[in-house]
Formats: structure tokens, sequence, C-alpha cells
């Protein structure tokens, strides 16, 4: 009796171990950046949480009003073609406070920009006032395409 108690606590083992391998290895093949074009606004506390615990991923940090739409818009479609999703902080969010600087919720970047950040540091960031509306989603193609390939290629 004690034998096949054993036997069976033996293939449970194994059955659990393998398991927690599987996750392991599947997980280690995942980009932390994967998705369909979707930008998430967060507000300046859900963003200063954000890079504290993860702070892996594109960026959006805005400040121009008029023109905000289009750069969403505009990434949007960028991000589609490489399937990753970003995440945004409008300086217009009724919770950031005016006083403090992008800093105090974790960015380092500029204005009106995308930025590729790393477990919480900033690695590169393209200026969307830089090109053209005709340049400029061939420019974020590339901007992301490389940072994927560069930060996050397995």
């Amino acid at each position: 009796m004690n034998r096949k108690y054993g036997l069976i606590s033996i293939i449970a083992g194994l059955v659990l171990v393998l398991g927690l391998g599987a996750v392991f290895v599947f997980s280690q093949g995942s980009s932390e950046v994967k998705g369909n074009g979707n930008i998430e606004e967060l507000s300046p506390q859900a963003m200063k949480k954000f890079m504290k615990e993860n702070g892996t991923g594109f960026i959006i940090y805005s400040l121009d009003e008029e023109n905000r739409d289009s750069y969403l818009y505009t990434t949007k479609e960028a991000m589609k073609n490489y399937n990753v999703d970003g995440k945004e902080m409008n300086i217009d969010h009724p919770g950031f406070d005016l006083s403090k600087n992008q800093r105090y919720y974790g960015l380092t970047q500029q204005a009106d920009t995308l930025a590729v950040y790393k477990d919480g540091d900033l690695k590169k960031q393209i200026s969307f006032e830089e090109y053209e509306p005709s340049q400029l989603e061939a420019e974020l193609d590339h901007f992301i395409q490389m940072s994927k390939e560069t930060y996050f290629a397995n």
C-alpha cells in the first residue's frame, strides 16, 4: 500500500514539475509588449504605479491637446503593424498635478513623444512634432520595429 502511494506521489510531482516548466518556457518566449495597437490612457497615479511595478513598454506622454487625437491615431496604426500595445499619460488629465513634472510620475521622456521603456528606464523616444504628418507614420513604424527588435527580442 505504501508503494502505491509513493508511486502516485512521484507521478503527481512529475506532473507538477512539467507543468511549471512549461509555464516558464512559454512565458520566456512571449514579448512583454504584445497587443493589437491599443493605447490605454492611464491616470497620472496609475502611470506612477505602472512605472514603479513594471515600467516596460511603449508610452506616449502628450501635452499638445490640439494634435493629440492625430498623434494617437497615427501611433495606433503603427502599433497595429507590429502587434504591440502602449500606454498614454495626458497632461490634461484631471489627476495631473501641474506643480509636478512628468518625472514625479515615473516618466523621463519629453512631452509629445512616444518612448520605449524597459524596467522603468527610458531607452529611446521619438518626437511627434519633429515630422510632417505625412512622414510620421513611417517614422513611428521604424521606431516601433527597431525598439521591439532591440529591447524585446527573444
